[in-house]
């Protein structure tokens, strides 16, 4: 899954590519990595290409990416059409979040007012609310967190602000509790926003390991 949550306009929270393959030890074993750099990097760098080069390095891990058919949702307008609000330009700066980079989190100005895109619950209802989004960015971002890829088959362009408010299905309800609090996601984006979710298939991309050794002794 991938999901990005602004509370502040400066965190951001990824979720990694599915694994597919590899021994069972990956999923239980736990290493401590401990490295020095030669010079300064960016965070973009150390946990990317350079942790890249010390895994296969270390673990000989030997990895490729793969796209195969699975279960998805499709994205499209219900029935009455789309009701969200178009985004009025100047009342905030947005930020492109489906091209977002650690370096362009720590270059945003202080003094500049960018536009929300924060999530929060209470209450056992999830409020959702995003200034300047397209329909794109909502679809993979804040819909990523589903137990389907969500692939955008609306058609519509443009940035548009989101109010979305619904219950989050809970594999362990609380104690004493018999229902959802609220509506589903599903019929909170048909009531709220006009829009549809519809299981299809689908393109997914996995990350194949191709072999992988556990680490020598230093």
């Amino acid at each position: 899954m991938a999901y990005v949550m602004f509370a502040d306009g400066r965190h951001i929270s990824r979720g990694p590519l599915p694994i597919s393959g590899g021994p069972a030890w990956i999923s239980s074993e736990r290493f401590t990595i401990d490295a020095k750099l030669e010079s300064p990097q960016s965070q973009e760098m150390m946990r990317g290409p350079m942790l890249q080069a010390l895994l296969e390095e270390r673990f000989h891990l030997k990895v490729h990416r793969e796209t195969r058919e699975i279960p998805v949702y499709e994205l499209t307008l219900a029935r009455g059409g789309l009701k969200l609000k178009g985004f009025q330009e100047g009342s905030c700066v947005p930020i492109d979040f489906l091209n977002l980079r650690m370096s362009t989190l720590e270059s945003l100005a202080p003094d500049v007012h960018y536009c929300r895109n924060a999530g929060s619950e209470e209450g056992g209802i999830v409020t959702y609310e995003a200034q300047g989004t397209s329909i794109d960015a909502f679809a993979k971002i804040v819909l990523g967190n589903l137990d389907r890829p969500v692939i955008n088959k609306t058609r519509v362009r443009g940035l548009f602000d989101v109010h979305l408010q619904y219950a989050p299905e809970r594999a362990d309800p609380a104690p004493g509790v018999s229902g959802p609090a609220g509506p589903s996601i599903f019929t909170a984006l048909q009531q709220q926003l006009g829009l549809k979710l519809v299981p299809a298939k689908g393109p997914g991309e996995f990350l194949v390991i191709d072999s992988v050794e556990r680490p020598s002794e230093n």
